[in-house]
């Protein structure tokens, strides 16, 4: 089935900093246990667990999103186990959040089915996310074929 692809953010350049913290952290412990030191041991194994946990928690939203018959999938990063699949019937709303100190800076992100993605700037990202709202509407009303999209693809 073929399914249209949105890209909120870079899902290579996520996936890099994920591995890239996995593997420091899972490097320092391996050194630890090699060297026999049991405190460093103990911190490493708690920092591996932190970072597993920052990546499934709900401060890191999902970054990609293909939408077909077979319902939504968001896509969180490889190392992350909150990847699911939605049914075409969840409900989305694209949402301004105010950042900064004076929350001055406007940023949009997508929820469906209750789940965020991450949060993004500018005019352009912002129709990138109210576009996945239109092909989650087109796919579930029966209208239409699934569309290519590629502008949003890079990061």
């Amino acid at each position: 089935m073929n399914s249209e692809i949105f890209t909120i953010k870079s899902l290579f350049i996520q996936n890099a900093i994920m591995l890239i913290s996995l593997g420091v952290v899972f490097s320092l412990l391996i050194h630890a246990i090699i060297k026999k030191r049991r405190k460093h041991t103990a911190v490493f194994t708690i920092w591996l667990i932190l970072v597993l946990w920052f990546f499934n928690s709900t401060i890191f939203g999902f970054s990609a999103v293909s939408v077909s018959q077979d319902g939504i999938r968001l896509n969180y990063g490889i190392l992350s186990l909150r990847n699911d699949l939605l049914p075409l019937d969840s409900g989305w709303k694209v949402e301004t959040y105010l950042s900064g100190i004076r929350k001055s800076k406007r940023l949009y992100f997508i929820t469906i089915g209750g789940r965020q993605s991450m949060k993004v700037k500018g005019e352009d990202k912002r129709r990138l996310l109210q576009s996945i709202g239109n092909a989650i509407d087109r796919i579930q009303s029966g209208r239409g074929k699934v569309l290519s999209y590629d502008k949003g693809m890079k990061g």
